[in-house]
Order: C-alpha cells, then sequence, then structure tokens
C-alpha cells in the first residue's frame, strides 16, 4: 500500500522527502504500525512522539490505511 509521510525541520531531513519539500511516498506492508514503517525506512522512532492523521493525534502504533497522509511530529526541545 501507498501512503505519505510528511515532516518539517530536522525530522524533514531524516525522511528525505521525495514528492515535495515536506512528504516522502512510502510503500509499506498493510497492517504494518507507523512505528514499523519507521523501522523499515531506517528511520529511529524515537525521532518521533506522535503522529497527526486527518486531524487527530494518534501514537506510533498506529495502523495507516492506503492513501493517507501521516504527519510526524518530533519530540518538543529547547531550553
Amino acid at each position: 500500500m501507498i501512503i505519505f509521510f510528511k515532516a518539517g525541520s530536522e525530522l524533514r531531513h531524516r525522511l528525505n522527502p521525495d514528492v515535495d519539500y515536506y512528504t516522502r511516498r512510502v510503500e509499506a506492508d498493510p497492517g504494518k504500525s507507523v512505528k514499523d514503517i519507521l523501522k523499515d525506512l531506517g528511520l529511529d522512532p524515537a525521532f518521533v512522539a506522535f503522529v497527526y492523521v486527518e486531524g487527530k493525534v494518534k501514537n506510533l502504533d498506529y495502523v495507516p490505511s492506503e492513501g493517507q497522509t501521516i504527519t510526524l511530529q518530533p519530540p518538543v526541545s529547547g531550553g
């Protein structure tokens, strides 16, 4: 199935977007969680605190559906 990951800031650089500046097209096996898909891409899930799907906050155990856009939110940092 095809899904789309979006990310900004430093996380965007790790994601390696290919659709546009923020978005990467990903082919994933149905039934896999966001966490497992990130691992398959070589992206450490520790860099993602949670995801937005259709305007709702989900955790990394969320299992996406065909064609969904998943926005990756990094952990908050600062000082």
